[in-house]
């Protein structure tokens, strides 16, 4: 089914790949030059042209890459991707409810999307797309699959503040993008959006900050940019260790711990098992699921803050019990070894 994941106009030529690109580190924030040495479109330019791939690929902190492009208008026109996608999405979707601007982002079936990656030309409007022959109706999400309780219609409302309103209302759009029935408490939080990609995550951070945003839950913040405390003596230049250490201010504002770690396993208080948290940090992620037997998401820079703001998370992915089964089974088989004298596992 073909769906218009954020709805808008867009009139540009096509840029397609098959293959999926990371933003952070794959495109220049400044420029949108595709910088990814081995990716296909190296030496592309995003900007005015409606980019069709399969997915995304790579760093949640794509989603901050893509909101620094949207506010210097060197973003794509439109996302076109095949299969279901949540952290340029995410950026779109940010850019839309705090700064009143975004970009069309719809998702084609298979087939459909390998007919698009050979047109040239796009038009993206009312819900609809035509390209060299295409003539494809989007349909709209619908939220009626998603249950709310008389918590979330609250913070919806305003009746929690404008900075929990905010962040409710992007996360309500992220459980309706990712397909989840229902909003999960969490027990605690850790940001990962606090690292300096792009002035727009600071941006980010201080419209909240200056809403007189809270955490709700305990949160602790992931290692940034620069020595928080030692940066001037270390020779950062101003233009970066200001904003860096500003982004970190806004965070601690905001009531996050200044742990600086991407290890928050390694606090005193680590989460136990089964105990329900949200984690943005890769590596803490796998941790987390894996040896702690806690249950995280992985969730893209942005949603993170969200996540600490409102301490409710979509209930998707390995929240739920039958997306924890393992999918495949890996059996060992033992090379003859020297080192060995029975030559045995």
């Amino acid at each position: 089914m073909s769906q218009s994941v954020i709805i808008g106009d867009a009139d540009a030529p096509v840029l397609a790949s098959q293959e999926g690109l990371s933003f952070w580190g794959g495109v220049d924030a400044a420029t949108g030059e595709v910088i990814d040495s081995h990716h296909p479109l190296r030496g592309q330019y995003l900007g005015g042209q409606i980019l069709a791939m399969s997915s995304s690929r790579g760093s949640c902190t794509g989603s901050g890459i893509l909101l620094e492009l949207i506010a210097s208008g060197n973003a794509p026109a439109a996302l076109i991707f095949r299969e279901s996608e949540s952290i340029l999405t995410l950026g779109a979707l940010v850019a839309q409810h705090l700064f009143g601007r975004t970009i069309p982002v719809v998702q084609l079936d298979a087939e459909l999307f390998e007919q698009f990656c050979c047109c040239e030309w796009a038009t993206i409007k009312e819900q609809r797309l035509e390209a060299d022959g295409l003539d494809v109706p989007l349909a709209p999400l619908s939220s009626e699959a998603l249950t709310l309780t008389d918590y979330d219609h609250a913070l919806l409302e305003g009746r929690e503040g404008e900075a929990a309103q905010n962040a409710m209302r992007i996360l309500h759009d992220m459980a309706v993008i990712e397909g989840a029935s229902q909003l999960i408490d969490v027990s605690r939080v850790h940001i990962d959006g606090c690292i300096y990609a792009s002035p727009a995550l600071l941006s980010f951070a201080e419209v909240f900050a200056d809403m007189g945003a809270r955490v709700k839950v305990p949160t602790t913040m992931n290692s940034i940019s620069v020595d928080y405390a030692y940066w001037q003596l270390q020779g950062v230049p101003e233009t970066f260790g200001q904003p860096a250490s500003r982004l970190a201010d806004a965070y601690v504002a905001m009531g996050a711990q200044p742990s600086f770690t991407c290890a928050p396993y390694l606090l005193e208080d680590a989460p136990g098992t089964s105990e329900v948290i949200a984690w943005a940090e890769s590596n803490a992620v796998i941790y987390a699921n894996s040896v702690l037997g806690a249950r995280t998401a992985k969730h893209p820079d942005l949603l993170d803050l969200c996540i600490a703001l409102t301490g409710r998370a979509t209930c998707h992915g390995v929240y739920l019990d039958a997306q924890r089964s393992a999918r495949q089974s890996l059996q060992s088989r033992c090379l003859p070894s020297t080192t060995m004298r029975s030559g045995r596992c």
